[in-house]
């Protein structure tokens, strides 16, 4: 089956997951606009609460599925881990949910929607060999698909019930059933039947991806630990509040990085090939490209970024729309920060991730509880500035000395 081109894959996935990322949003607004700015907030709460354990269900592979150009594991060995780790995931999101006192209303909302994003981890295992393929067009009709399902099944569920539990039980079901009957027979056509596995492979790969699942989940615990604080500290409301913010400030997140998403494996091949040119290259130009995107999106976000929240949220959101511009700022940060990862995880660079990852959720977790507390929603975007501050640097460092270990090497 022919390969789309690496501009094709780039388009199919931006189109795909911005147009799926989008309606994830508009959802955000329609629970505040049917339910009020309480389930906006448990709504909020279920996906700042399970996105750790998102991470461990997707156990962090795909980076290094889509790069192992080598075949160093077999599909089905990344598929059946895939397995092992939502299991996993959602036992450890069980038993965290008891050091909370959450009411048996949140404990359905967050649950369900653990499920879902276990749903989205099994269909990304789907995506990574459409992705080692070069058929990033399947992702894309996925997203889609799963968008106007989205739409339909868990507005129109909430609609009719004015209940979140339902809703995200719709949305979770409707995942699945994407899952079955496109994602997994669109992959399928790229495995091999003599494609096997055993224990053996499952084990060494996931004990390989071991130090990686930590770095991601702690990557993305120092993001989510501010919003955290903030509904432990004061309520779902206010969380409700914050986030009715910062929800538009999703889509800037997913364009950049559905941008650099489809270059991991060209990347992986550069490096195979020993082209270190090749490889310069390609993060140049992503570079420049993030830096061009970055200025309109804040010119954008200044000039109608007010006008933009109190139409969707009306006038009771005007008090907080000031943090529009700062939560822009902060978002721009953890998409630099989500697109150096996979360099990182391309060069290999696992100690130095290890060291991202404690550094972040480390002063994530001191300066959510000076700032947060004293200052409320302002304490979330400072204690994320902190945090994606340190991380960026100590990343930038790691991708310059495997750079430069790279240089020394080939005139070795």
């Amino acid at each position: 089956m022919k390969k789309k081109s690496t501009l094709a894959n780039i388009f199919y996935n931006s189109f795909g997951t911005m147009f799926f990322y989008g309606c994830q949003w508009l959802t955000t607004i329609l629970v505040v606009r049917l339910s009020g700015f309480e389930d906006g907030g448990n709504y909020s709460l279920a996906m700042t609460f399970t996105a750790a354990f998102s991470i461990l269900a997707l156990f962090n592979t795909r980076q290094y599925q889509v790069s192992d150009v080598t075949g160093e594991y077999s599909e089905q060995t990344y598929i059946k881990s895939r397995f092992i780790a939502m299991a996993i995931a959602f036992l450890v999101c069980f038993f965290a949910m008891l050091f909370n006192d959450y009411t048996p209303y949140q404990w359905g909302v967050i649950l369900l929607y653990m499920v879902y994003k276990c749903a989205e981890a099994w269909i990304d295992v789907y995506h990574g060999v459409d992705q080692k393929n070069g058929r990033m067009d399947y992702v894309c009709y996925s997203y889609i698909a799963r968008s106007i399902l989205m739409m339909a099944g868990f507005c129109g569920v909430l609609y009719l019930t004015k209940n979140l539990v339902y809703a995200i039980a719709a949305l979770a079901l409707t995942t699945f059933l994407v899952a079955v009957v496109f994602d997994k027979r669109m992959a399928e056509k790229f495995i091999p039947s003599k494609d096997t596995t055993d224990m053996a492979a499952i084990k060494k790969l996931m004990l390989a991806m071991v130090p990686l699942v930590i770095v991601a989940v702690t990557n993305n615990l120092s993001i989510s630990l501010p919003k955290y604080f903030l509904e432990r500290y004061y309520d779902a409301t206010v969380l409700g509040y914050y986030s009715s913010v910062a929800t538009p400030s999703m889509i800037v997140q997913v364009g950049a990085n559905t941008i650099f998403i489809p270059l991991i494996t060209p990347l992986a091949d550069c490096l195979a090939a020993n082209d270190k040119k090749g490889f310069m290259n390609i993060l140049k130009k992503v570079a420049i490209v993030f830096a061009g995107l970055s200025v309109l999106a804040l010119i954008v976000s200044a000039w109608l970024g007010e006008w933009f929240l109190v139409l969707f949220f009306k006038e009771e959101i005007r008090p907080y729309t000031y943090l529009f511009v700062p939560i822009i700022v902060s978002t721009l940060l953890i998409s630099i920060n989500a697109c150096l990862f996979p360099v990182c995880t391309v060069l290999r660079e696992i100690k130095g991730q290890l060291a991202i990852g404690i550094s972040g959720i480390l002063s994530s977790w001191i300066a959510s509880m000076i700032f947060v507390k004293r200052y409320g929603m302002d304490g979330v975007v400072i204690a994320l500035l902190i945090t994606l501050g340190i991380q960026i640097i100590i990343e930038l460092y790691c991708v310059y000395h495997k750079m430069k270990k790279w240089r020394i090497t080939n005139h070795g």
